[in-house]
C-alpha cells in the first residue's frame, strides 16, 4: 500500500521539482553504470589476485556485462510497448540491486560472468528508460535542458565516487577479520548503498508520468544521416573502456599505494559529477558532433598521459610530481567521459522528433555496448600478449582520437520536424 501511495501521489512532482526528479533519475544512472558497471574497475585487481585470473579473463567479465547491455538494448522496444517507463526503470533497478548483491556469494568465473551479463541487461533498461525520461523532463523545462541532462548522466560519477570510498576500505576490513575472498563483502556493501539510492528514487520517478508520451511509439530514423556521429560514438565505446577497466590495475602495477589509487578514482568520479555543469551550455548550443569530438579528444589525451610517463620515466612509485600528473589524467577523463554519452541524447533532441527519441537513444546504446564488448577483449589481449597495459592505454588513446575526428565530421541535420510531448 505504501508503494502504491508513493507511485500515485503528487503526479505533478516532475513539473514542480525538475532538479529533484533529475537527481532521482541520476541515482538510477549511478546504480546502472557507476555501481554495477564501473565499480568493477576497483574490484578487478582484488578479484584477479584472489582468483588467479589473467587480464583476458578479467576483461571478459566486462565483455559479459557489455553483451548483456547489448541484449538489454535489443529488448527495450518490446518492454517499452508493454510498460510505462517509470515502472521499467524502477523494476530494473530493483533487479540490478539484487544481482549486485549476489556477486558477494560466488567465486566461480562462469557464475560471475553470468551475473555480470544479467546485470548488463537490467542496466541497459535503466539507462535507456532513464535517458528518455531525462529528455522528456528537459522538454518540460527547456531553460534547464542541458543542466537536467547533465545531472542525469552525472549520476554515473556518483556511483564511481561511492565505490571509490567504500570498496577498498570494506575489503581491507574483511581481510583483517580473516575472511577469505574479502572482496565479496565490498559487493554486498555496494548493494546496500544501491538499495538506499533506490528508495530515494521511488517517489519522484513513480510520479513522473506525461500522458501520451511516457512510452512513446518509436519511428525508424535515417541512420545514414548521422553516420559520423554513430562511428564516433562506437569508437568512444571501444576506446574509453580500456581506461575504465584497467586503469586501477595499471596504477597498482606502477607502484601507487591502495589509498592513492582510491583517491584517484574518487577524483575521477567527482569530476564526472561536476562535468554536467561545465558542458551544459555547449550541449544546448551545438547540434552536430562538436561536443563528442571535443570530449573524445580529451579522453584520448587522458589515456596517453600515464602510459607516456611510465615509458619515459619508469615506475611512478611515490614521486609526487608524477602522481599529480596522473591525477590530472583522471580529472581530464572524468570531466569528459559522461559528456560523450549525454552528447548523444542532446544530438537526438536537437535533430529528431519526439517519436524517434526512443529508437535514437537505443541505437547509441547498442553502439556503446558493441564498443564495450570489443574494448575489454582487445585491451585484455594486448595486456597479456602484446606489451602490457601501457600499450593497451596507448591503443585506447589512438582509438579515441579517431572517434574525435569522426564526430567532428557530423553536421546538424537540416530537416527537422519536432513534435513536442503533450503537457
Amino acid at each position: 500500500m505504501l508503494l502504491y501511495w508513493l507511485m500515485n501521489n503528487q503526479v505533478e512532482f516532475a513539473k514542480r521539482y525538475p532538479i529533484y526528479t533529475a537527481l532521482a533519475l541520476a541515482f538510477g544512472a549511478a546504480i546502472a553504470l557507476g555501481i554495477s558497471r564501473f565499480a568493477y574497475t576497483l574490484f578487478l585487481p582484488l578479484m584477479r589476485a584472489d582468483l588467479d585470473w589473467s587480464y583476458l579473463t578479467a576483461g571478459n567479465m566486462n565483455t559479459g556485462n557489455a553483451i548483456g547491455y547489448f541484449l538489454g538494448a535489443l529488448i527495450c522496444p518490446w518492454i517499452f510497448d508493454r510498460c510505462q517507463l517509470r515502472y521499467v526503470i524502477l523494476g530494473a533497478v530493483f533487479v540490478t540491486v539484487f544481482l549486485v548483491a549476489t556477486l558477494g556469494f560466488f567465486i566461480s568465473a562462469e557464475i560471475i560472468f553470468t551475473i555480470r551479463l544479467l546485470v548488463g541487461i537490467t542496466s541497459a533498461l535503466i539507462f535507456i528508460s532513464g535517458g528518455i525520461l531525462a529528455a522528456q523532463l528537459s522538454e518540460l523545462h527547456p531553460s534547464q535542458s542541458g543542466w537536467i541532462l547533465g545531472i542525469y548522466y552525472g549520476g554515473v560519477g556518483l556511483g564511481i565516487f561511492l565505490a571509490s570510498i567504500l570498496v577498498n576500505p570494506i575489503e581491507m576490513f574483511a581481510s583483517k577479520q580473516g575472511y577469505s575472498h574479502a572482496w565479496q563483502f565490498s559487493w554486498i556493501g555496494m548493494a546496500i548503498i544501491a538499495s538506499l539510492l533506490m528508495l530515494l528514487m521511488i517517489k519522484p520517478i513513480g510520479s513522473f508520468y506525461i500522458p501520451g508520451s511516457s512510452s512513446p511509439k518509436s519511428e525508424m530514423i535515417a541512420v545514414s544521416k548521422s553516420i559520423w556521429m554513430n562511428l564516433g560514438y562506437l569508437l568512444f565505446g571501444i576506446g574509453h573502456i580500456g581506461y575504465m577497466t584497467f586503469v586501477i590495475a595499471f596504477l597498482k602495477e606502477v607502484g601507487l599505494e591502495t589509498s592513492t589509487v582510491s583517491s584517484f578514482y574518487a577524483l575521477l568520479g567527482l569530476c564526472l559529477m561536476v562535468s554536467s555543469r561545465l558542458w551544459s551550455t555547449m550541449l544546448d548550443r551545438y547540434r552536430g558532433g562538436e561536443v563528442l569530438a571535443i570530449v573524445n579528444g580529451i579522453m584520448g589525451l587522458a589515456c596517453l598521459i600515464p602510459a607516456l610517463i611510465v615509458i619515459l620515466l619508469g615506475q611512478v612509485g611515490q614521486n609526487d610530481l608524477l602522481i599529480v600528473i596522473i591525477f590530472i589524467s583522471g580529472m581530464l577523463f572524468g570531466l569528459a567521459f559522461i559528456t560523450a554519452v549525454s552528447s548523444t541524447t542532446a544530438f537526438i533532441k536537437h535533430n529528431y522528433p519526439v517519436t524517434q527519441w526512443s529508437v535514437g537513444i537505443r541505437l547509441f546504446t547498442i553502439l556503446f555496448a558493441i564498443g564495450q564488448m570489443l574494448g575489454p577483449l582487445m585491451i585484455g589481449y594486448i595486456a597479456d600478449y602484446g606489451g602490457g597495459l601501457i600499450v593497451g592505454l596507448i591503443v585506447s588513446g589512438m582509438i579515441l582520437f579517431l572517434g574525435s575526428f569522426s564526430a567532428l565530421q557530423q553536421r546538424p541535420l537540416k530537416t527537422l520536424n519536432i513534435t513536442k510531448p503533450s503537457r
